[in-house]
């Protein structure tokens, strides 16, 4: 946890830094942060994050759970896909009591300081999306041309790097209230297999990215950050909250989601699930076997990522599911543990409202 030497405003200076991603940083301090957090990860405390036996050592499973602990806000958090901006604009961003349900307006990092709040991203914290479409085409050109470290390329990793380093900080600091899944682009190596697929959209991302990674850091560097996606949850549950990154293809019982990262089938299962792919009833089984909310009104739901929407959100599963990534919007949901989530009233966006209503992207706020 953070020191008084290293205050809340002294930590958001070093968000911030992250989000101007000015240049590469150094392989020392990836590697040196990036093993930090794995040792963080790997020590979680089994109250929360309970273990699997993996040849006689207990290791932090696939789940975390916190049913039937205290009962605060959970701030879900779609897929960053490069943008530490969207991180400094969630911690900055202040919670109003009405949606939160807190006795205050306050700050999401102070919050996080006070263990009123939890925050938790679906992940895919590396490779932009279609902001930087025409980047990516100029990127594939200089790939094309044995070019691995391009200047396209550069760009492009300077802002992926800064975002997926802004999130270790962020775990490292808030080690039991913030926490990030694992998504189907935490995959620094571009495997096929481990419940991994490589990756493609625009040009052909996942074997740029790790071709950019060994030739300019080496293979420290891409180890440590191999050790740090497989080190990653794949799910969070609450009394009245499941949330992975994709939407499940089939039900899972607690015991397949805690010792998912020992099957291919269930990473699978919830990193990389299609529209219309999953079995149908998948989200109201898994909600029914995990989430028991105290009030019995309150119904609970299911929240993801993955999948582009337009707007907001969209829903799925009969209403049990809610879609929340928009790549060119930077939306939370703020889900209480008293009432029944609202799309409409409790999916907000973060970004400062003179960037916002103008519908600028990648923009960054100053500090308070």
């Amino acid at each position: 946890m953070k020191t008084i030497l290293d205050s809340t405003q002294e930590f958001l200076e070093k968000i911030h830094a992250y989000s101007l991603h000015e240049k590469l940083p150094s392989a020392q301090k990836i590697s040196s942060l990036a093993k930090k957090t794995v040792s963080v990860l790997r020590s979680e405390n089994p109250s929360y994050r309970p273990a699997l036996t993996l040849q006689d050592e207990k290791i932090a499973g696939g789940l975390l759970d916190f049913r039937g602990q205290k009962e605060i806000p959970c701030v879900v958090v779609p897929d960053i896909h490069a943008r530490a901006d969207f991180i400094f604009n969630i911690l900055n961003f202040i919670l109003p009591k009405k949606i939160s349900g807190l006795q205050n307006d306050i700050r999401i990092a102070d919050a996080l300081d006070e263990n009123e709040v939890r925050v938790v991203l679906v992940g895919d914290l590396l490779h932009s999306e279609a902001q930087n479409y025409e980047r990516w085409l100029l990127a594939y050109d200089e790939f094309s041309r044995g070019d691995f470290t391009g200047k396209a390329m550069k760009s492009e990793m300077r802002e992926g790097l800064a975002a997926q380093m802004a999130v270790m900080e962020c775990k490292c600091s808030w080690q039991e209230n913030f926490h990030c899944l694992k998504g189907n682009h935490e995959n620094i190596k571009n495997e096929n297999g481990g419940g991994n697929f490589s990756f493609r959209k625009f040009a052909q991302e996942g074997e740029m990215v790790m071709r950019f990674m060994q030739a300019y850091y080496g293979d420290e560097v891409l180890n440590a950050i191999y050790d740090f996606e497989k080190s990653l949850p794949l799910a969070f549950c609450t009394d009245n909250l499941f949330v992975s990154h994709a939407e499940p293809l089939e039900p899972l019982d607690e015991e397949t989601v805690i010792n998912a990262p020992l099957f291919d089938e269930a990473i699978l299962a919830l990193t990389w699930t299609a529209n219309d792919e999953a079995s149908s009833g998948s989200v109201k089984k898994m909600l029914k076997a995990f989430c028991k909310p105290k009030d019995k009104s309150v119904q609970p739901i299911y929240i993801g990522g993955h999948r582009p929407v337009k707007g907001k959100f969209n829903l799925r599963q009969n209403g049990c599911y809610v879609q929340l990534h928009n790549p060119l919007e930077q939306n939370i949901a703020i889900v209480r543990a008293d009432q029944t989530f609202d799309c409409e009233t409790q999916i907000v966006s973060v970004e400062p409202k003179d960037f916002a209503s103008a519908g600028a992207s990648g923009c960054t706020a100053s500090l308070p």
